[in-house]
């Protein structure tokens, strides 16, 4: 089976699976979710990945009633379903199904579980990436993984309209994230990024390369930076969990980095290695 479903206890062929119209997923984006790799039946920094997911329903007060145990069973269970060499675990919470209405619902209605597991080709590492800058019209609950996606997804379109990869939000002139990476740049042997706060996501991949800067020895400055030194730095990447460290080549068709090639590579090198390390 190349891609399942699974929704409340009920597992299938993706294509072939439904919501109800009342999921308040579907009326407000009244949720959160999370995303990782997984080849076969391990999925990478699952963990980490959980933790954000109870963060997320936390914040936005969803009484997710499944303990840490029961999810990582049923996430592994939707893998070994799919029988993928590589591919993305995907899965989501909603408030509840009820009648549309902004408040919360009474009556003690349980979230909704969706999950997905869709087949995955990695990119070469050597690949790299165009980016394109827009403004960042998003709210400040950014730090907070929410189903509410549509300025992230409008922006997406726009880089793809542009022959980019990635969009790259500024927000009153400094940069914070990407509309689904974090972004990083190398200056003066240093790595900046944006620090974790309600304007952007702490991504479960930059907590991981951060560590892995300390461990090769490049200094890291969590503050952010303007959209001049994006132009004007060493090296311009991102991170995620799908794309994993990616170097960026051009951003809104300027070329950009190319100054500290061997240094964006040990950093590259660092992160896949650790990868490696925990998929064996």
């Amino acid at each position: 089976m190349s891609a399942i479903g699974w929704y409340n206890g009920t597992l299938g062929a993706l294509d072939g699976m439904t919501v109800p119209m009342n999921d308040r997923a579907v009326y407000f984006g009244d949720g959160c979710y999370e995303a990782c790799l997984a080849y076969g039946t391990r999925a990478f920094a699952l963990d980490a990945h959980i933790d954000r997911f109870m963060r997320s329903l936390s914040g936005l007060a969803i009484p997710f009633h499944m303990d840490r145990g029961a999810l990582k069973a049923v996430l592994t269970e939707c893998l070994r379903a799919a029988e993928e060499p590589c591919a993305v675990l995907y899965w989501q919470a909603s408030r509840a199904t009820a009648r549309r209405t902004h408040a919360f619902p009474e009556g003690g209605q349980e979230p909704n579980l969706l999950i997905t597991v869709t087949p995955k080709i990695l990119l070469p590492p050597e690949r790299t990436l165009k980016l394109i800058t827009t403004d960042d019209v998003r709210g400040t609950m950014c730090h907070l993984k929410t189903l509410n996606l549509i300025p992230n997804v409008l922006a997406n379109e726009r880089a793809k309209e542009a022959g980019a990869d990635e969009a790259v939000f500024v927000r009153d002139g400094l940069v914070t994230e990407g509309s689904h990476t974090n972004i990083f740049i190398l200056r003066d042997g240093e790595l900046l990024t944006h620090p974790t706060d309600e304007r952007i996501l702490a991504g479960v991949t930059r907590a991981i390369l951060l560590n892995l800067c300390e461990k090769v020895g490049v200094p890291v400055l969590e503050q952010a930076f303007s959209k001049a030194d994006l132009f004007a730095a060493d090296e311009v990447f991102v991170s995620s969990s799908t794309l994993g460290v990616r170097r960026a080549a051009s951003v809104d068709g300027a070329a950009v980095g190319g100054k500290a090639a061997a240094l964006f590579e040990r950093l590259q090198r660092a992160y896949q290695t650790y990868f490696d390390g925990e998929m064996a």
